[in-house]
């Protein structure tokens, strides 16, 4: 089934018009960016992220995770970004100017739910068999908060994403997330491990304020509730924030570095918030521009790699 979805999907992607300018098409018509819209139209780019970041935290904390613990993150990540947009399918009606995902989720919806629920079935095994109780207390804790929000932004979203604003909840989530497995091994919250926890939020934040800034005329037409379409007046505000944001990552790595040769937190927080800005300000398709976010946020690969 997931082979033929998958050749369905490029297939969509080099087929389907959509409404593009001409120099748009030209990016999206060469494979790479079929590929990458692919890539992020199957919710995987969220959780590779993810994963990433788990490693590098692990290598900071110097923690052991095992090969469970990252496919259980993954898992996790892949059903909540999948949920949240088969919810948005049943929710949202279609728009001429549907974004690809969307669009993308509401063609193949029924094998998405299959898959989904199969791999809910699977984790959830996987979570009774491999974490402690303790842990297993907590992720159900966590899991409790977040379906309660998603269900409030499917019934009332003008209420639930504005409460909490959607593109902080995803920030939080990823913070938690990737520290989880971390903090339940070191059960401590000193300033290192508040610092790295504040960050990676505020830079996962910023990447989806980013993401809903490129896609603000979309989602107003669509009817989404988003952070700049319940404040418009924000949208020219937010490079400058982007950019005070990058010279503060700039000072932090300036004071890391004669403490560590290789301060790699601060190096992938500078570096990552350094392409999200230069995304911002380039005329990359608008289309592209959210999975090359999602791929802004794997610099710590380059880093540890360098470190290794």
């Amino acid at each position: 089934m997931l082979s033929k979805l998958l050749h369905r999907s490029i297939e969509q992607f080099s087929a389907e018009r959509l409404p593009y300018s001409r120099s748009d098409s030209v990016s999206l018509s060469q494979f790479p960016g079929k590929i990458l819209l692919l890539f992020n139209s199957l919710s995987l780019d969220a959780p590779f992220v993810a994963i990433t970041w788990l490693w590098c935290f692990s290598a900071l904390y110097s923690t052991k995770v095992d090969v469970l613990h990252y496919f259980i993150l993954f898992s996790v990540t892949w059903l909540a970004y999948l949920g949240d947009r088969l919810l948005d399918t049943l929710r949202i009606p279609n728009v001429p100017d549907q974004i690809p995902r969307h669009r993308f989720t509401s063609k193949f919806f029924q094998p998405l739910l299959f898959c989904w629920v199969l791999l809910a079935i699977i984790s959830t095994i996987c979570l009774f068999y491999s974490v402690t109780r303790t842990e297993l207390i907590w992720g159900f804790s966590l899991l409790t908060v977040l379906t309660a929000y998603f269900l409030s932004c499917f019934y009332i979203p003008r209420f639930g994403r504005g409460v909490l604003p959607r593109e902080l909840l995803v920030g939080i989530f990823f913070s938690v997330a990737t520290h989880f497995f971390i903090w339940t091994q070191i059960h401590s919250w000193d300033y290192g491990f508040i610092w790295t926890f504040l960050g990676f939020l505020i830079l996962c934040t910023l990447n989806c304020l980013s993401i809903s800034r490129w896609e603000y005329q979309s989602d107003k037409q669509a009817g989404e509730v988003s952070f700049f379409t319940k404040n418009p007046e924000r949208l020219d505000q937010f490079p400058f924030l982007l950019a005070g944001f990058l010279i503060f990552q700039a000072a932090m790595c300036c004071y890391a570095l004669p403490m560590s040769p290789l301060p790699v937190f601060e190096l992938s927080m500078l570096l990552s918030c350094l392409l999200l800005a230069i995304l911002d300000r380039s005329s990359i398709n608008s289309r592209l521009k959210p999975v090359l976010a999602d791929c802004a946020l794997l610099t710590p690969c380059i880093l540890l790699s360098f470190g290794t």
